[in-house]
């Protein structure tokens, strides 16, 4: 093959792929690659205000974490589901873990578990090459076994039992197993939380298939995955990235490569409008230190230089 041509074409399938990465805005699918998968608690869309985000400084690290105050809800879905969509490039088997610890009293066996559900084609936890199932999948055949404790519309309760942040997610109520799924295709599945225990503080959540260890899985170092959106242009290449600085923030941020004469909005996890600035100049400096902390986008809506950006005030 002729090496201009070769060259030329890894060119151009490598814009296109870095065409179709987005901001990360809570509708757009979180994007898998290389097996591995690294999602922030709060970039999910909360549609209910019991889950708040909130931000403490632990053990010398300062960590922003996902956590439900209403009624628990040990025996059925509290109906205030979180859904996170995934985009699969490489089918497998994964393994999930959160980041967590119990937020409230001492005891591990309390304020440790919400529900938990992946649509992958084969979801269950395993210990010594024995699954485990939720319900009511498992009474569908005398081949499978129901996870002990409560389960149901095939969620599992999905545990830790940790004081300090770790990763660490698992069911089957007296032994222990860990979390897997099997993903047989290429393509986008979601997962779900809904709340169970109050007070579990879960900061982020991984998948890794087996060629990636733990250790480089669990790395507090990895970046967000970034997200898909297959209806950029190649034309997305040739905007300036927009930057903000400090984020998170306690007061001010910085935000650079405006798109000239832009009207920005920030609005709350919730949809509602926050702000709304009109600006003439690249650069802007915003204050939010009279806002309340949790999760706020920043967003412009001229539809040729358009973006939406996340924002973390702690």
């Amino acid at each position: 093959m002729n090496k201009f041509f070769l060259l030329f074409t890894l060119s151009f399938v490598s814009i296109q792929l870095f065409a179709q990465t987005a901001t990360c805005d809570g509708t757009l699918p979180f994007e898998e690659k290389d097996g591995l998968l690294t999602i922030e608690m709060e970039s999910g869309i909360l549609n209910d205000d019991r889950w708040k985000i909130a931000t403490e400084t632990f053990e010398g690290e300062e960590v922003t974490y996902l956590h439900w105050t209403g009624n628990e809800s040990f025996n059925a879905l509290s109906g205030a589901p979180i859904v996170y969509k995934i985009k699969i490039n490489n089918p497998g088997t994964y393994r999930f873990a959160w980041r967590m610890r119990v937020g409230k009293g001492t005891s591990k066996g309390e304020h440790n578990d919400a529900w938990l559900k992946i649509d992958g084609e084969d979801f269950y936890g395993i210990k010594n090459g024995a699954k485990v199932y939720p319900k009511p999948y498992c009474n569908s055949s005398a081949d499978l076994h129901c996870a002990e404790g409560s389960s149901t519309e095939n969620f599992i309760k999905a545990f830790g039992n940790r004081l300090d942040y770790g990763f660490v997610t698992n069911t089957n109520d007296g032994d222990s197993h860990r979390v897997f799924v099997t993903f047989n295709e290429a393509k986008e599945y979601t997962i779900t939380i809904d709340a169970r225990s109050s007070y579990l503080f879960i900061d982020k959540m991984v998948l890794h298939r087996n060629s990636v260890s733990s250790t480089t899985a669990f790395n507090l170092n990895n970046p967000e995955s970034t997200c898909y959106n297959a209806s950029l242009s190649t034309n997305a290449i040739k905007k300036k990235e927009l930057k903000i600085y400090p984020n998170p923030t306690k007061g001010k941020i910085e935000i650079k490569n405006i798109p000239n004469n832009s009207k920005l909005t920030i609005s709350n996890i919730f949809g509602a409008i926050i702000k709304k600035i009109e600006t003439k100049e690249s650069s802007e400096i915003i204050d939010m230190s009279d806002l309340n902390s949790g999760v706020y986008f920043i967003s412009n809506d001229d539809k040729n230089n358009s973006f939406t950006k996340k924002i973390i005030k702690i």
